[in-house]
């Protein structure tokens, strides 16, 4: 299935009681709350090391060789 309207026909082939299976578990799947995977807020770093951090990076990716990718 790739289209919604397969996944409709899908779903209205289903008994009646797996359709209501198939809306709890929807529901529970798409009810607003906090978002999964979402992004994390950063930790508290001091401004020193992320200025580290940050010339580390700008190093490595100053050696890449963009035509051997």
């Amino acid at each position: 299935m790739s289209t919604l309207a397969e996944i409709e026909e899908a779903v209205e082939a289903l008994p009646f009681p797996e359709q209501e299976v198939l809306l709890r578990h929807l529901s529970s799947r798409l009810r607003p709350g906090p978002l999964r995977g979402a992004p994390v807020p950063p930790p508290e770093v001091p401004r020193e090391e992320l200025k580290r951090i940050h010339a580390l990076i700008e190093a490595e990716f100053s050696r890449v060789d963009a035509e051997g990718w």
